[in-house]
């Protein structure tokens, strides 16, 4: 498809007023209008609690098969850009559990974001919809995340559940991949909103520390040693303490209120480990 928007600067001051529109189109559905008269329904949302405000990030859309993402980076006033099919992303592809080998594709959108707060945070929202309203599968990397020794907790992450994601037949996946040579050992849990850590049906915590191993990760399935990430510094490979965890959501029943249909994710680490990771996440629409 044609380009819609190209947006390879730093955002200095997080989005101009006034470029993206966004309403809620039903429980968890939003729709987005650009700036330039291209717009999208059926976007699914990614936020990020609190993000660091002064540094670079950079979140790409790439699709499965054939699928064309259009993204937007919005704060929490819902005024953002827009991007689609944009010529830096083109090298950024993936090889993971549940996706598979997602090849790079001159479709992938991408964003390159500062965010800037008084307060020296500010929660950001990713979303992702189709062109023309298209539906399929995608991966969304986002660069530029870190576990830190100032960090409290660790990062949230909180998926906004609609039907459109259910209805794609889609499974819900978070990756924690680590970046280059860090350090760190990710940990990744199903939150509340106090953060504790939530439990399924058996009283098993729904978290995961080192993919592959059943007494550490809630998702069974295979360690992330043969899955990689490419974007445009290289191929990373993932490593067997790298995370993941995995859900069927075609089963799920939303609220009339959209303030209930949310997961919510904890981005951390093993005890004393510390450095950068990739988040990524794949779903549908």
């Amino acid at each position: 498809m044609k380009q819609v928007l190209r947006l390879t600067f730093l955002l200095a001051l997080l989005l101009i007023a006034g470029a993206t529109v966004i309403q809620a189109q039903g429980p968890g559905q939003f729709s987005v209008e650009c700036d330039d008269g291209s717009s999208f329904s059926n976007g699914v949302e990614f936020r990020i609690i609190q993000m660091r405000s002064g540094y670079e990030y950079t979140a790409t859309a790439v699709g499965l098969n054939g699928f064309d993402p259009v993204m937007a980076i919005l704060n929490e006033d819902g005024e953002g850009l827009c991007n689609d099919d944009d010529s830096g992303a083109t090298r950024y592809a993936a090889d993971l559990p549940t996706t598979g080998v997602v090849p790079a594709s001159r479709l992938s959108s991408q964003i390159n974001f500062t965010p800037h707060s008084d307060t020296g945070f500010q929660d950001i929202s990713l979303v992702v919809g189709g062109y023309g309203d298209q539906a399929g599968e995608f991966v969304l990397i986002l660069e530029g995340m870190a576990v830190s020794a100032a960090d409290n907790a660790g990062d949230p992450l909180l998926v906004t559940l609609n039907q459109s994601m259910i209805d794609s037949g889609a499974s819900l996946d978070v990756y924690m991949i680590t970046r280059g040579q860090s350090n760190v050992d990710p940990l990744i849990s199903m939150v509340d909103n106090d953060f504790n850590v939530l439990a399924d049906d058996t009283g098993a915590p729904i978290s995961c520390d080192d993919a592959g191993n059943a007494s550490l990760c809630w998702t069974p399935g295979v360690d992330l040693s043969n899955s990689s990430v490419t974007i445009n510094t290289g191929t990373l490979p993932g490593w067997q303490y790298d995370s993941y965890l995995s859900f069927d959501i075609s089963g799920v029943t939303l609220s009339k209120d959209p303030d209930e249909n949310w997961f919510q994710f904890l981005l951390s680490s093993y005890p004393g480990s510390v450095g950068d990771y990739l988040l990524v996440v794949h779903a549908g629409l």
